[in-house]
């Protein structure tokens, strides 16, 4: 079932909008302007990285700091695990 759900949320990952995005980091109070959001969804759009793999997270941060900044990909990181935080599933990102 884990397997499952993951998949999931990866999926979610990729239909993400920029509002969508937008809405969690004010949600999260992590700073993120509207032109970083679109790089970000853009790239996760493109990206089939595992976030819940940490190799595979770590290249998707390195992915996304390549094209907008190291801040932005720590708070990107930081909203991904306020999110699971949320949904009870932070430890699948250990």
């Amino acid at each position: 079932m884990k397997h499952v759900a993951q998949q999931i949320i990866a999926q979610k990952l990729k239909q993400l909008t920029v509002d969508d995005l937008l809405h969690y980091s004010q949600k999260y109070k992590i700073k993120i302007t509207r032109g970083e959001a679109k790089q970000i969804v853009s790239a996760l759009k493109k990206s089939n990285e595992n976030p819940f793999d940490p190799k595979g997270r770590k290249r998707m941060l390195n992915n996304l700091a390549a094209i907008t900044s190291n801040d932005t990909a720590r708070s990107v990181n930081q909203l991904l695990i306020k999110l699971a935080k949320e949904h009870g599933v932070e430890h699948w990102l250990q």
